[in-house]
């Protein structure tokens, strides 16, 4: 087991979990967001030695009390700082709208404004935000959520080559994939869909992205290398930062990684890291 000590952004490097009990721990504090009971502790490290501390990930991600913890948490455009009249969201947006020349996140399986990557952006911030979802029924549930927003939801999965495609619809809708093996992994998927699988450039470009925009993030359960390696390698997109999700050999992360292209590699470097996700930073930015 792996331990990331990336939270606080004190290190680059990650280190082996010293037992169980801190794995638990960790998935309390990342994913549900509260420190456990020791009897709950125990309970997981009990389940973990037994079924595996992949099973305890996906029972946790699955939880109905992380499901509670979205619901509470629906209302994005609300203020969420402490500040006394909004300070710091001010502060925030003033710092983002001096260090980047175009604020926009472009989000690639937005799924929802639950576990988001862009809405707070967005919605607090005031950025500019380009969201692609596959599946056809979240796409409108998230066209109708955000409409006041500013911000535009296209419908199609994302892939190195375009034309149509199977969508296989995982146990959750985070967990839907063009790979079968992948939306399998979590479990029981829910069926399949056919859909419309198009290149990343393509879109920014019908949809007037700067070339040196703020933020990419890439969730889409296994396609995630495959379609920034195309962005990078056949484009002159280049995102200041990308949130991509690593896969299984988070905690060992590096750019050596054989999914990863030697121009993403000449560009980009990572800087930090959560449980699911991998913070790139391009190199030598300037803002243009």
């Amino acid at each position: 087991m792996w331990k990331k000590n990336l939270r606080e952004g004190k290190s680059r490097q990650v280190t082996p979990y010293e037992s169980q009990r801190d794995f638990v721990v960790d998935l309390y504090e990342g994913i549900l967001q509260r420190t456990p009971e020791n009897h709950e502790v125990d309970y997981w490290v009990n389940v973990a030695a037994e079924k595996g501390t992949r099973h305890v990930l996906e029972q946790f991600v699955s939880s109905q009390e992380l499901v509670e913890r979205i619901k509470q948490t629906r209302d994005f455009a609300q203020n969420w700082s402490l500040s006394q009249y909004g300070e710091v969201e001010l502060l925030l947006k003033l710092i983002s709208n001096e260090v980047f020349a175009s604020p926009t996140i472009v989000d690639v399986g937005a799924a929802g404004v639950d576990i988001s990557n862009s809405i707070d952006l967005i919605a607090t911030m005031g950025w500019r935000g380009l969201l692609i979802e596959a599946n056809p029924h979240h796409a409108k549930t998230l066209a109708t959520e955000i409409a006041e927003l500013n911000a535009d939801v296209v419908c199609c999965a994302v892939a190195s080559t375009e034309g149509e495609a199977t969508f296989y619809l995982g146990r959750n809708h985070h967990l839907s994939s063009l790979n079968q093996e992948m939306a399998e992994s979590w479990g029981d998927t829910q069926g399949e869909i056919t859909v419309t699988k198009r290149r990343l450039h393509k879109i920014l470009d019908e949809h007037s992205i700067p070339q040196n925009f703020a933020v990419l993030s890439l969730d889409i359960e296994g396609v995630d290398f495959e379609v920034l390696n195309d962005l990078i390698n056949n484009s002159a997109y280049r995102p200041n930062w990308i949130i991509i999700e690593w896969g299984h050999t988070i905690f060992e992360a590096t750019m050596e990684d054989a999914r990863v292209t030697p121009e993403v590699r000449s560009e980009y470097e990572i800087v930090g890291g959560t449980f699911s996700n991998i913070f790139l930073k391009r190199k030598n930015q300037s803002r243009e």
